[in-house]
């Protein structure tokens, strides 16, 4: 289980998202739709480590392997 609380990211004093929490269970298939700068990619690179949020805690299994591939 993936656990995301309070997450929130800012770039310059400009909010692209704040207060996310969610819970991706073991065996869920989820989709994450949205405009064109609405954060995805930001959200992805923070789950999977590459990129730090501005606040908000992100909770999983030692054991648990997130990636990401980055569209070159």
């Amino acid at each position: 289980m993936i656990s995301i609380d309070g997450l929130a990211v800012e770039f310059s004093g400009t909010t692209l998202f704040s207060d996310i929490s969610f819970v991706i269970n073991e065996k869920d298939r989820i989709a994450l739709m949205g405009k064109n700068g609405a954060g995805k990619s930001t959200l992805l690179k923070i789950l999977a480590g590459v990129r730090q949020p501005t606040r908000g805690k992100i909770s999983a299994p030692r054991d648990c392997v997130i990636a990401y591939l980055p569209n070159t």
